[in-house]
């Protein structure tokens, strides 16, 4: 039996209005996560992908549409926070916080006394690589675990789901597939419930059990292609041929966005790697 959504974001809407210029922004998105399930969205620039992210988090009114978690809608702010740790794009840790205080921040914003935020914090510094780190600047750490610091502070808030706006889009490429390898790693071990938007196939491939592909503005759902590859993902994965199969039909769905193989049969994951 299929376990009902912890996420559903049900016929998302959105315009911008600027003087006499109307842009559609999304048309109707839906996208749905179950418990313990990674999902990543996907789409060209610039159609809509962190508008989506900005109103699931409740940073955005849609103009229709609803957010539902374990089935009861999400509304006001405070509701959305009570939901949702989001991530953005950059890591925004405060250059006078030592690591340590950083990664609290938010226990501390909700009202958790310093030391039991810290006592929760700290016991993830060692699945996070960050051990022996707790009292560094951030200008000391590397980019890599400015990241892993970033996402401990979103984590330790120990929401039921987690929103990862393009977190390695700003690494190097080495540090970004080390990046998304440990991702995989710790997003399996904790059973986290994972939305991240993306612009990079690879690694959507890499992390997701479901890619939701966005058509260009006004974005619509193009396809929901399900990654039947087993958990977590080594970078190895990237020459297994049902991998690169999976690859080229998630870029195809993005070049033809109304083409019938965007919506065909998950692949036969045993017939795809005997080559047949």
């Amino acid at each position: 039996m299929t376990a009902p959504a912890r996420l559903h974001a049900h016929a998302i809407r959105k315009r911008f209005v600027d003087g006499d210029r109307t842009v559609e922004v999304l048309d109707g998105i839906d996208v749905e996560a179950r418990p313990g399930e990674f999902v990543s969205v996907i789409g060209p620039s610039g159609c809509g992908k962190s508008t989506l992210f900005n109103i699931i988090a409740g940073l955005e009114e849609a103009d229709a549409g609803e957010v539902r978690v374990d089935g009861t809608p999400v509304d006001g702010l405070d509701a959305h926070t009570d939901a949702f740790a989001y991530m953005p794009q950059q890591d925004l840790l405060f250059p006078w916080r030592r690591v340590l205080d950083n990664t609290t921040l938010g226990l501390e914003v909700r009202g958790v006394p310093r030391q039991e935020a810290r006592a929760r914090a700290t016991a993830l510094f060692p699945r996070f690589g960050l051990a022996g780190f707790e009292r560094a600047y951030p200008h000391t750490l590397s980019g890599g675990m400015r990241q892993r610091a970033a996402l401990l502070r979103t984590v330790v808030q120990e929401r039921p789901i987690l929103l990862l706006d393009e977190p390695f889009g700003a690494l190097d490429a080495l540090t970004r597939m080390e990046m998304q390898e440990w991702l995989a790693g710790v997003s399996s071990e904790f059973g986290w419930t994972v939305l991240l938007v993306t612009h990079d196939v690879r690694e959507a491939v890499l992390l997701s059990d479901r890619i939701v592909v966005l058509t260009p503005r006004p974005a619509s759902v193009a396809a929901v292609i399900e990654v039947p590859l087993p958990r977590p993902r080594r970078l190895d994965a990237f020459a297994d041929l049902a991998f690169v199969e999976l690859e080229a039909r998630v870029l195809h769905a993005l070049r033809h966005p109304g083409g019938a193989a965007a919506s065909a049969t998950p692949i036969d994951v045993d017939e795809a790697r005997a080559g047949r």
